[in-house]
C-alpha cells in the first residue's frame, strides 16, 4: 500500500486506475486477504478469517439462555463464551463466499510472504499505474484476460458487490 501511496502522490493527475486497484497480501502460511477493487467489485477476504457468523449467534443465544440460570453474570458469560465456541464449530458453508477463480490465480502467481497492487482494467489503465509506480515496482506481471478467462473471472465474483462508480 506504501508503494500504492506514493504513486498516486507522485502522479501529475489521479487517474481512473487509481479507483480500480486492489491489495493483495501472500502470507508466509499460503493464506491470502485481498481488500479492494478487482474487476469491479469490492472485496474484503481475508483466508485466516474463518469463522461461521451462523455458529456464532446460535452459540450465543444457546449459552445465553443456558446462563440466564445463573442470572445476569451467567447471561453475560454464556453470550461470550457460546459466541466463541460457535463461530469455531459453525460449518464452513457459512463463512463468506470467496472469488475462487481469481483466488487461484493470486495465489499461483505470487509467492508466500509477499503482497502486490493488482489491476484489472484495460491496458491504458494499466499503462499509467506503472508510469506512476515507476522502479518502485519490484516485479511487474502482466497478464492480458482471453474472453474466457474474463467471463470466468466475472462469474467467480458474481456475489461480491459492486465497486463504488469511477470519478
Amino acid at each position: 500500500m506504501q508503494r500504492y501511496a506514493a504513486a498516486k502522490d507522485r502522479s501529475s493527475h489521479v487517474g481512473l486506475w487509481t479507483h480500480k486497484v486492489g491489495f493483495v497480501e501472500h502470507h508466509h502460511n499460503g493464506r491470502l486477504v485481498l481488500r479492494g477493487t478487482f474487476a469491479g467489485h469490492y472485496l474484503d477476504v481475508d483466508e485466516s478469517d474463518r469463522v461461521s457468523q451462523k455458529g456464532a449467534g446460535e452459540g450465543a443465544v444457546a449459552a445465553g439462555l443456558v446462563g440466564a440460570l445463573l442470572g445476569p453474570p451467567g447471561i453475560a458469560v454464556g453470550l461470550t463464551l457460546g459466541g466463541i465456541i460457535g463461530s469455531q464449530t459453525g460449518s464452513p458453508s457459512d463463512t463468506e463466499a470467496e472469488p475462487e477463480a481469481l483466488v487461484d490465480q493470486l495465489r499461483a502467481a505470487m509467492p508466500r510472504s509477499s503482497s502486490a497492487v493488482v489491476l484489472i482494467a484495460a491496458a491504458l489503465d494499466v499503462d499509467d499505474m506503472l508510469a506512476a509506480l515507476r522502479e518502485s515496482a519490484r516485479s511487474v506481471v502482466r497478464h492480458p484476460l482471453s474472453a474466457d478467462q474474463a467471463a470466468q473471472l466475472e462469474a467467480s465474483l458474481g456475489t461480491a458487490p459492486l465497486a463504488s462508480p469511477e470519478r
